[in-house]
């Protein structure tokens, strides 16, 4: 638990294939590929049952009659397009939550800001990443079908020649692997940007400010604040906080390409990255967009208690007693105090009535305030 004192100072296009082909694997089991996606038929003759991409489909019918009845069932539609973001102006999400202990800064979970998502991309990388999910599920059948059939086969009493082995474990290599990349292939989201001259300008100072941020000695996300009553015994600390460390980054989101990298910061449960024209928020395979104008930026000094060594580039501007009296003096009736070294941090909170919540903390305060301004150009 670090101590300190707090002092406020005066065209998005997925990449498509157009063809179709169909692969017996083993008796009653056949492979479809097409652009529009890959699914597994089971069953013999008169009776198919089919796994897709957008749904199952369920076949019966007599062989040589023309007498069939079929039953689809498409997912839910959660797996399909996804529906219509709501109005801007909804009620806002809870930010800061006050518990017994103190104030959880904290953004809300990732499905409320899914929900409030302010800009169209957050619906056509959802349904990426959700056509994904579903190759993952098929080529997990797959596999498992494929290893069934070779244990039912190494059981039988007939012998496999080995050339029949490698040519069936070769193609079972070579099918799930192509279907693998295809399915990476059509569920990933390309983001080509061709900037103009000013917002190219303008990403580039966010850029450079930011790797000015990412090169402090200390940078850390404040999950935490709390008000401290035993001031005597926390070196006259009004406020605790929780606090941990963060290392900044460029990097893409997953299943995201893009002639651009992106500004990334690991915070909490939620990852932010900062594009050209957006704040992308992403937690595990969900994934929220943001516009510059609705995410607010504030910059604040604050001095803090460090009772680790403090970063090379802090500014130490006073100290204090682990133990103080009510004077400020050192507390004599504790042999091990010791001073501690009171140091000026920037701190950063990023706020959003669609439910974004974070702060953070870093050990230069003019980069912290030149990162908020640039933050603040993007959204002019």
């Amino acid at each position: 638990m670090a101590r300190y004192y707090f002092h406020r100072l005066p065209i998005v296009v997925p990449m498509v294939f157009r063809f179709r082909r169909s692969f017996k694997i083993i008796p009653g089991v056949r492979v479809n590929v097409s652009g529009s996606g890959a699914s597994v038929t089971l069953g013999p003759r008169g009776l198919h049952y089919t796994v897709g991409p957008r749904g199952t489909r369920t076949t019966i019918g007599l062989p040589g009659s023309g007498v069939s009845w079929t039953s689809y069932q498409p997912y839910a539609a959660a797996n399909g397009s996804p529906p219509p973001l709501p109005d801007v102006h909804q009620p806002p999400v809870s930010g800061s939550i006050e518990v017994s202990q103190g104030t959880v800064i904290d953004s809300a979970p990732i499905d409320e800001l899914v929900a409030n998502s302010t800009i169209d991309i957050a619906q056509t990388l959802a349904a990426a990443r959700s056509r994904w999910r579903r190759y993952k599920i098929l080529i997990t059948m797959l596999s498992a079908l494929f290893a069934v059939g070779a244990l039912m086969v190494a059981g039988s009493a007939s012998a496999v020649p080995p050339v029949a082995a490698f040519v069936l474990t070769a193609g079972v290599v070579l099918i799930v692997g192509s279907l693998a990349i295809h399915g990476r292939q059509s569920s990933t989201v390309s983001l080509e940007y061709e900037l103009s001259a000013e917002y190219s300008s303008r990403f580039e100072t966010l850029a450079s400010a930011f790797h000015d941020l990412a090169s402090c000695g200390g940078i850390w996300n404040v999950p935490l604040e709390m008000q401290e009553a035993d001031w005597k015994r926390n070196a006259g600390a009004s406020k605790l906080i929780r606090r941990h460390p963060i290392s900044l980054g460029r990097d893409k989101p997953h299943l995201v390409n893009s002639n651009i990298d992106f500004l990334k910061l690991p915070l909490g449960k939620e990852t932010f990255y900062l594009t050209p024209d957006a704040i992308l928020v992403t937690a595990g395979r969900t994934i929220a967009a943001f516009s510059y104008q609705d995410v607010q930026f504030a910059f604040r000094n604050a001095r803090f208690i460090e009772e680790e060594t403090p970063p090379h580039d802090a500014i130490v501007v006073d100290q204090t007693w682990r133990y103080v009296n009510r004077k400020g003096g050192p507390d004599r009736r504790f042999n091990n105090n010791r001073q501690l070294p009171i140091c000026l941090y920037g701190e950063i909170d990023m706020r959003s009535a669609a439910g974004v919540n974070e702060r953070i903390q870093c050990s230069r305060g003019d980069v912290a305030e030149r990162f908020v301004a640039t933050l603040a150009a993007m959204s002019a």
